[in-house]
């Protein structure tokens, strides 16, 4: 048969085929009996026979046919069978003879278990560990030593059948060794209680594992080798300290499975730090709200009467897990094949040794996977006591389960926390509740403060009674500690309320905070320690209401606060709005001179505004008559000028003097019968040049003076425009006559047309210049440029005694501009005529005046002889 199998090269199929034709050849009647089974126990096979926990599948029995075929033997036993003594083989577990192995082993094993269980019951199964005594006398001595052992030691013979079943399947990478699979392995009959073969076997291994002739990696078993078993051994002997394995089992308790630091309770959206406590030992800082963990390490950990009393008196969530002996084992191995791991794999020589410490290593790991789930489960299942009272939390999720155990603690140790009835607070929210007294939230509430105000102010009160300092930081910890319980953020913003209020005042450094600076300092946790709280002075009613009537009066307007505080702050707020609108208008004193008179007033109210809003409570009631009368002189007369017709009055009149001016000294000097009220006296009369001096008035503004200002301006523009009309018609005058007398002349009627043309155009030209002109002194001063410049020039260019022709022999007639081109042509050149006015001509005489005939008489002879001499010297006289 041997040499059969090893010739035709059999698979484990056709090792099952030759064994069932050739060993176990079934007669008629046990064909008949085997129907029997397989048809009570077809619908059973893959319950019984499949295996689970992410091992490899095998063929099950197929039908009936197969089932007779097979039996003793199941199918998974041939392929695992197989793969057992080829891993074995490569391990170097056989003899050398025997170091190769194959079908032919198999067949001759099979057929060894099959005559050995020659005489069992129909439905009895061949088992996977029958199997090791076929190859018992090919394995090397060393390697089965193990089971040598326990065949010699164990009074259990299942647990030495279970300990061989776990030396075959040892390096079978894909079968898991769990307690289901194994439990598959050793069934041995159709008719076995399963409840009673699983408690065999696991009894069974925890007494193999308890001897060190296996080791347990989470729910996996394995066979120990000499070598695994004395390293197994050593780890076993291991000691490891209580407060690591506490430090362990905190650290998946608290940051694996519970994982955060503060729990959010939801009825305000606030974290809440907590102590982590683990079998009454204290894990990190110590907080006043507590999560006990208690595991099956603790002494009382069965004891749920004796935890329950100790948990009545103490501000913790008690978690009591329930009693598992595999978390004591797995946490322990856990924690000693760490240890030895650590302290001996960098020293070791042996590969060998090497190579189970990294598979040791690998396989702590997977154990520490199982740990963490293991802990899971129990948290999910552990009962939850608060006050010594169980809560009932539905859901298996530990995590949940915890956190709402822990809410329910916050409502039972802060029973105070509901007086800020819900409200989530933030920092962000500080800023606003300091405005809320700006905003004129609590004009008319003033009296009525929130069941947490009331707490907050009556501490800092109580307090001040008792002579001790409150500082933010005092505040902070008394109302975050029992029976409040409040947050950061809640208390800073019930303190921001009451600030707004005017309830309670904080200063830094003695100085009073307000605003802005309040809000920073607030926030600042760093200067807490600095901030001195301090309940606000109580103001009486007719303070108060005094400081509204001014308000109204003095603004115009009644004011949006009704509290003392916000009143006073509201009032500060007013003044410094009522500046900011003046200084605009006082910066226009170049233009508006009167506006000086706002310069005291402003500085004035710049004083009053940096007062503290307490002083415009009590102190400005002192100043309300002389700031009234400021707003009624003053500040309300220049605001409604600045606003109406009267600034267009002055302005216009700014710009007509600042035009009109210069033709005041040509205008007539008879006052303007208008009536202008200076100084407190009627009845002056206002002359032209006074108008200056009225726009400069400091007090211009008040009354009707721009009224008067109005109708000066217009009398004063009706007369230069009159005096304007008549110096025109003057200079309009005095040209035509020079032009008669120079068109009368006969040296102009000898001119050709054209050339009388240009010499009368400069009098249309001056007419027209004369008739643009606005400034009387611009019109007399061109009349007189015109006769003593202009006009002798002319006369000069008429009084050429010839024109010389032009290069074509006519001649020039090019006379376009009177000032600077000649009549006739430079070839040949005219003879050179001088000109000169008779007013230019000095006459010498004794006297500034003529009193008689005979000064008359010698003026004359000395302008005779003036003029002879002029004409003498070649030049004409203009008259």
């Amino acid at each position: 048969q041997a040499r059969f199998a090893n010739r035709m090269k059999l698979t484990s199929a056709d090792v099952a085929e030759v064994i069932q034709k050739r060993l176990l050849m079934k007669n008629d009647e046990g064909i008949r009996l085997l129907s029997e089974v397989h048809h009570h126990e077809a619908n059973n096979f893959k319950t019984l026979f499949d295996f689970a926990d992410g091992s490899q599948t095998y063929r099950n029995f197929l039908d009936r046919d197969h089932f007779i075929h097979s039996y003793p033997f199941i199918p998974y036993q041939f392929a695992m069978f197989q793969s057992a003594i080829q891993n074995l083989s490569q391990h170097n577990a056989f003899e050398g003879k025997h170091s190769s192995v194959g079908e032919r082993s198999m067949l001759g094993v099979f057929q060894q278990v099959a005559i050995h269980i020659g005489d069992h019951k129909i439905g009895q199964l061949a088992t996977f560990d029958q199997m090791f005594e076929g190859i018992r006398t090919a394995l090397k001595s060393n390697i089965q030593r193990a089971i040598l052992q326990s065949e010699k030691h164990l009074e259990s013979p299942f647990a030495i059948r279970l300990l061989k079943t776990l030396f075959l399947v040892k390096y079978m990478k894909e079968f898991k060794p769990t307690l289901r699979n194994l439990c598959v392995l050793m069934l041995d009959g159709f008719n076995q209680d399963l409840p009673l073969l699983r408690k065999q076997v696991e009894e069974a291994l925890n007494l193999l594992e308890q001897q060190t002739y296996i080791q347990r990696s989470g729910d996996l078993y394995g066979y120990l080798t000499d070598e695994e078993k004395d390293v197994e051994q050593e780890i076993k002997n291991s000691d490891v300290e209580t407060a690591d394995v506490a430090a362990e089992l905190e650290k998946i308790v608290f940051d694996h499975v519970i994982k955060t630091k503060k729990i959010r309770f939801d009825e305000n959206g606030q974290d809440y730090p907590y102590s982590r406590k683990l079998d009454d030992r204290l894990h990190g800082r110590e907080q006043e709200l507590a999560i006990h963990v208690i595991t099956p390490f603790h002494e009382n950990a069965e004891s749920e009467s004796i935890l329950r009393s100790q948990n009545m008196g103490r501000d913790e969530l008690l978690v009591v897990m329930p009693p598992d002996d595999r978390l004591v084992r797995d946490i322990l191995m856990y924690k000693r094949t760490d240890k030895y791991i650590r302290q001996n794999v960098s020293i070791t020589q042996q590969e060998a040794v090497k190579r189970i410490l990294t598979d040791k290593g690998f396989q702590n790991q997977e154990r520490y996977a199982e740990l963490k789930l293991c802990i899971l489960s129990l948290l999910g299942k552990a009962k939850l006591f608060v006050a010594g009272s169980e809560i009932e939390i539905c859901g298996e999720d530990p995590q949940t389960r915890i956190t709402r155990g822990f809410h329910e603690l916050i409502t039972r140790t802060y029973p105070n926390l509901r007086m800020l009835r819900g409200i989530p607070y933030t920092e962000n929210d500080v800023a606003k509740c300091l405005k809320h007294s700006q905003d004129g939230l609590f004009a008319n509430d003033a009296t009525t403060l929130s069941e947490s105000e009331q707490e907050l102010l009556a501490f800092i009160q109580s307090n001040n009674r008792s002579g001790v300092r409150t500082t933010l930081k005092n505040l902070l910890e008394n109302f975050a500690r029992k029976p409040y319980g409040w947050y950061y953020a809640a208390v800073l913003c019930t303190l921001a309320n009451l600030c707004a209020r005017g309830k309670v005042e904080v200063r830094a450094d003695g100085n009073l905070l307000e605003d802005d600076n309040l809000e920073r300092a607030l926030r600042n946790s760093h200067g807490h320690g600095n901030l001195v709280l301090e309940p606000q002075i109580d103001f009486t009613a007719s303070q108060i209401r005094s400081l509204k009537e001014f308000f109204e009066d003095f603004f115009d307007a009644p004011p949006r606060a009704g509290e003392a505080k916000a009143l006073g702050k509201e009032t500060s707020a007013a003044l410094l709005e009522m500046i900011h609108q003046l200084e605009p208008l006082a910066s226009q004193s170049s233009r508006y001179p009167f506006l000086n008179a706002l310069t005291p007033v402003i500085e004035k109210l710049k004083g009053l505004s940096s007062k503290p809003y307490t002083w415009h409570i009590t102190g400005l009631v002192s100043q309300e008559d002389a700031l009234l009368d400021l707003k009624e002189k003053v500040i309300d007369p220049i605001r409604k000028f600045m606003s109406g017709p009267q600034k267009d009055i002055f302005e216009n009149a700014r710009k007509f003097i600042q035009v009109q001016e210069p033709n005041f000294h040509y205008i007539s000097h008879q006052p303007s019968v208008i009536s202008y009220q200076q100084n407190g006296t009627d009845g002056c009369l206002l002359t032209d040049s006074d108008l200056i001096r009225v726009l400069a008035d400091p007090e211009c503004f008040k009354g009707n003076h721009m009224q008067q200002v109005k109708i000066l301006v217009d009398t004063l523009q009706e007369k230069i425009t009159a005096q304007i009309e008549v110096e025109i018609s003057i200079a309009r005058d005095a040209a035509q006559a020079l032009k008669d007398r120079l068109c009368g002349m006969a040296e102009f009627t000898g001119l050709a047309l054209e050339q009388q043309g240009q010499i009368t155009r400069p009098f249309t030209e001056f007419t027209q210049s004369v008739e643009r002109q606005k400034l009387i002194a611009v019109i007399r001063d061109t009349l007189r440029r015109f006769e003593e410049t202009d006009y002798p020039k002319l006369l000069v260019k008429l009084s050429e005694r010839q024109m010389a022709p032009d290069e074509h022999g006519s001649p020039v007639t090019g006379l376009t501009d009177y000032t600077k081109k000649d009549f006739v042509s430079e070839k040949p050149p005219a003879p050179v005529i001088k000109m000169k006015n008779l007013k230019s001509i000095p006459i010498p005489f004794d006297k500034a005046w003529l009193a008689d005939e005979s000064d008359v008489e010698r003026y004359l002879d000395s302008m005779r002889k003036a003029l002879f001499s002029e004409i003498r010297g070649g030049k004409r006289i203009q008259i």
